[in-house]
């Protein structure tokens, strides 16, 4: 089982984008896996870090590891939001801002998962 995280723009879901920054994304869009490479839950959850006055990307991966993200999609991740997700042995993926999620996902299954 993997979870995967999508940095997402409009409220989250499948049919949403990937947002334009990782730490300042309106929220999460976490799509659980089973060993197959099939849906067996997604799950939409506010980023903390969207507005914060300061450490967004910091706040942001807080609230992955408190879900159990295994790893995290966005169009880029700050130093902070990089080292951290480096600590916790969340992989770091970049996809372009605007990519729909559910191509962002058949690209991690494929590239990253060789599923």
């Amino acid at each position: 089982m993997v979870k995967i995280a999508f940095a997402s723009m409009n409220g989250g879901g499948l049919e949403d984008v990937i947002a334009d920054r990782f730490g300042r994304a309106p929220v999460f869009t976490i799509v659980e896996l089973d060993e197959q490479g099939n849906i067996l839950n997604v799950k939409v959850i506010e980023n903390p870090g969207a507005s914060a006055s300061s450490g967004a990307g910091v706040k942001s991966v807080q609230a992955l590891v408190n879900e159990g993200v295994d790893i995290a999609v966005g169009p880029n991740f700050g130093p902070n939001a990089q080292v951290i997700l480096e600590e916790m042995n969340i992989k770091a993926v970049r996809i372009p801002a605007g990519t729909k999620i559910a191509d962002a996902l058949e690209k991690v299954k494929k590239e990253v998962l060789g599923l």
